[in-house]
Order: structure tokens, then sequence, then C-alpha cells
């Protein structure tokens, strides 16, 4: 519980940080009249789709991630040319292998993410963000391959659930309205101290999007 408060408090502390360091760039910039930002059009508003690729572990020691692709669709609305926020819809298809006694097993679930990402815009081509993520579960299954037989098992309700997360991300955009992105994100959920799976889960995903609308750029 104290981690969990810690990496709650760390959080909010990264986001008002980020949010003071944008501002003072603002500053800046009007000030001195230099830096990119001057010259820079920008949309309030936009609406961007594309696929997701996952590779995402379980904290259980002997998992290792599989590769998985998924999708994604982005609202991000822009407060300033440097502080922006994003929300959206994320499918997030996870899956990893482990050893089960004898036999080798594997695990693919799948949640649908809602992201709430705080983001930084220093130029026209790098962003950061930092946000917090709520996962819902939909369904998962069991896969044991026993010599040259994979037997499929669905899990039953109670054994994975809704979760909360956090994430860091890095993205680049080019050609106008295509994003390429680096995502590390994390999530913990508490799980019986009896049950064999885990709730929890990190690692890396890397999307691109297009920007499908847009408002009319402003200076």
């Amino acid at each position: 519980m104290f981690f969990s408060h810690f990496r709650l408090y760390l959080l909010i502390a990264l986001l008002w940080g980020l949010n003071i360091f944008s501002q003072g760039g603002n500053i800046l910039i009007q000030q001195y009249s230099k830096g990119p930002e001057l010259n820079q059009k920008y949309s309030k508003w936009s609406f961007s789709i594309g696929p997701e690729v996952n590779r995402i572990n379980s904290d259980l020691n002997t998992a290792s991630p599989t590769i998985t692709v998924g999708g994604m669709v982005n609202i991000e609305y822009r407060f300033s040319k440097t502080v922006g926020f994003v929300t959206g819809l994320e499918f997030v298809p996870i899956s990893y292998r482990y050893m089960s006694g004898n036999s080798l097993g594997k695990d693919r679930l799948q949640y649908l993410t809602i992201p709430l990402t705080l983001k930084l815009n220093p130029s026209k081509k790098i962003s950061f963000g930092l946000g917090v993520l709520y996962n819902h579960y939909k369904k998962g299954q069991r896969i044991l391959k026993f010599e040259d037989t994979n037997i499929i098992t669905e899990y039953p309700e109670g054994i994975f659930s809704n979760s909360f997360g956090f994430s860091a991300q890095i993205s680049y955009h080019f050609w106008d309205r295509f994003n390429a992105t680096i995502n590390y994100r994390w999530a913990k959920k508490s799980s019986p101290v009896t049950q064999p799976q885990s709730n929890n889960s990190k690692g890396l995903q890397v999307s691109l999007t297009y920007t499908l609308l847009q408002s009319v750029k402003m200076p």
C-alpha cells in the first residue's frame, strides 16, 4: 500500500513539474522572442487512430513476454502550443509464456485501456507524456502445450480484473499527420496469495498513429 501511494504522489509531482516547466518555456519564448514555437501553428484539438505493438510481461518469475498487436484511438486537446491533454481508447492484448510443471504455459489476455496523459511539446517534432491508465479486463485464455497438443482453457471470472497504472512516453511527429510513439507502461493490482496468476504487468508499446481530424491551425 505504501508503494502504491508513493507512486501516486510521485506521478502527481511529475505532472505538476511538467506543467510548470512548460509554462516557464512559454514565458522565456515570449520574453526573449526566441525558439521554434514563435512561428509554429497548432491545432487546438485532434483525433488520431493507428496500430500499436505491445511487449508486456507479467511479474511472474518464469514469465517471458511475446509480441502482440493492438490498436488505439486518441483525442488530444491543446491548452497551449506546448501543453496538451490526451485521452482515448486502446485495445491492448497481453501475452506471455511461463513454465507450468513439465509443460509450457501461455496466457493471452485482452484489455481495453483508457489513458489520461499530460503532454509537453517543446518542439514541433518531439513531445513527452506522463499519464495514468485505467485497464478494463475483457477476457483471457490459458494455453498449455503438452508434447504436440495445445490445451486451451478460458479463464473464469475473478482471476484477472480491472486495474490502474501509469505510463511515460516520447513521440516523434512527422509528415504533418503521423506520430510514432514509444510508451512504457506498468499496472498493479493485488491478487489472492493462493492464486498463481498475477494482475501486475509492465512493458513497452510502440505505436504509429495518423491524424484523421483536427481543428483549424492557429498561431
